[in-house]
């Protein structure tokens, strides 16, 4: 047995070492996840966030479960991957869950994540954008001054990340100047990431946002190629070809030293058009270390019924997703998921409020950025805090009788009012979270054959 990622230190502490009794049946963890390699098979357990690689004569002893523990397996069984026949999984990752939930909240003492809506406008008009509807509205100088005091004041002088938001937040990069050369004056160490379309980058403001705004990392959302993309987004007083612009400045981000990450939005109006997509975003990119594309499908998490989804046509989905996530792997652009290194105890920043929150323009503080006005918990002109809307996203489903097997359950929380996960868990659902880790496992296992130093330990 060899270790390619180690637990994370928290749940390990939680539960130390499991004792085996001598001859008792044991089986394999249901929240154990197996992958077959030429070298032995790799054997990831969601709780713990361990990784081992097993040889193969540990893998054959796995075929003698469920049964007394076999001399081979002993270390992989104290580490919990093994677990009596009748012992109850997903109550021991509730029991962890919680506690390690209580390591986490004392540790927040700090506000040090913030998500900016530096404004609500958009210089393109996406028909699937989930804002339509909502209040255009941009953040005034005033009120970035006061964002970033009120940073200053709830960040500990702990370093900082924030995330550039929108509309499309180069709309007022104004309050983006405002913000960081505060943050800058004080000394006050910070990153930021952002979510744009990339069109109103040009030479000046990519060397800008990476001095000045310490940008590091920037997503980008595509949805075809250029006639495609152009008429899908359909920009306000385009100049020339949308498109083009936003593929040289991908280059210019890139030659940067600006991580660009680029969104694929497949539907069943451009799935064949990705492909073609893909082949050009390889030709001009692939081969950069800062450069990744990955895939979401518009609309797959709202509900087979709200849009009249059919299960085959759901299927469909999911299977024109498996076979454009391998072209991507094919070409070498595709982004390796990272393998989370332990239990999930919150589900997002809607439920975190602790150590993270999202800024509106009128510096209102809410905690879901699909639902601005629905999760708005307090002001930065205020230290009052409405606990009620807080308790309200902190909410979650229960657990569902597919849970109870399900290898995904340590990694998975769903809130009552999140907007962009039903509420019932589907098959294909399920299958596509499975997909997402097996591929980070592969990943890091192929950055341990490399030597790649493995990610720090996080809770």
């Amino acid at each position: 047995m060899r270790q390619v990622v180690s637990p994370i230190q928290t749940v390990q502490k939680i539960l130390g070492r499991q004792k085996v009794e001598e001859g008792a049946p044991y089986r394999l963890s249901v929240h154990c996840m197996r992958v077959e390699r030429p070298e032995g098979v790799l054997l990831y357990h969601t709780l713990t966030g361990e990784l081992l690689l097993l040889s193969a004569e540990e893998a054959a002893a796995l075929g003698k479960l469920p049964g007394p523990v076999p001399p081979a397996l002993g270390e992989p069984a104290a580490r919990w991957f093994l677990r009596p026949l009748e012992a109850d999984d997903m109550a021991l990752a509730d029991q962890v869950r919680e506690i390690a939930g209580l390591f986490v909240r004392e540790k927040e003492t700090a506000l040090t994540r913030y998500t900016i809506f530096t404004t609500t406008t958009c210089n393109a008009r996406c028909f699937y954008c989930f804002e339509s509807g909502w209040k255009r509205s941009s953040m005034s100088e005033q009120t970035a001054r006061d964002t970033a005091k009120y940073i200053l004041a709830h960040c500990g002088g702990k370093p900082v990340h924030i995330e550039w938001f929108g509309g499309e937040p180069l709309v007022n990069t104004r309050v983006i100047d405002i913000i960081t050369d505060c943050l800058r004056q004080q000394g006050t160490e910070f990153r930021s990431t952002m979510l744009s379309n990339g069109y109103l980058f040009d030479e000046a403001l990519v060397q800008r946002a990476k001095n000045a705004w310490s940008l590091k990392d920037v997503q980008i959302t595509m949805d075809g190629t250029e006639e495609v993309y152009n008429r899908r987004k359909s920009y306000v007083t385009p100049q020339g070809s949308p498109y083009r612009r936003v593929l040289r400045n991908i280059g210019l981000l890139l030659d940067a030293g600006v991580r660009v990450t680029v969104r694929l939005n497949m539907d069943g109006d451009n799935e064949g058009d990705l492909y073609a997509l893909a082949d050009e975003l390889a030709e001009r990119f692939g081969g950069k270390p800062d450069f990744g594309v990955y895939l979401a499908v518009l609309f797959e998490n709202k509900g087979i019924e709200r849009f009249g989804y059919t299960e085959e046509e759901s299927s469909a989905y999911a299977r024109g997703l498996r076979l454009m996530q391998a072209y991507l792997e094919k070409k070498g652009v595709a982004t390796r998921p990272p393998l989370k290194l332990g239990i999930t105890v919150n589900s997002c920043m809607a439920d975190n409020s602790g150590g993270s929150t999202a800024v509106t323009p009128e510096g209102l503080l809410c905690g879901c950025t699909s639902c601005m006005n629905d999760s708005i918990w307090g002001s930065i002109y205020s230290d009052k805090v409405d606990e009620e809307v807080l308790r309200q996203w902190k909410e979650r489903n229960p657990p569902e009788a597919a849970c109870k097997a399900c290898p995904v359950y340590p990694q998975c929380i769903r809130l009552k009012k999140c907007p962009n996960r039903p509420e019932h868990c589907s098959p294909i659902e399920r299958a596509r979270r499975e997909e997402k880790i097996l591929r980070g496992i592969l990943g890091s296992y192929e950055d341990w054959k490399a030597g790649v130093p493995a990610r720090t330990d996080t809770v």
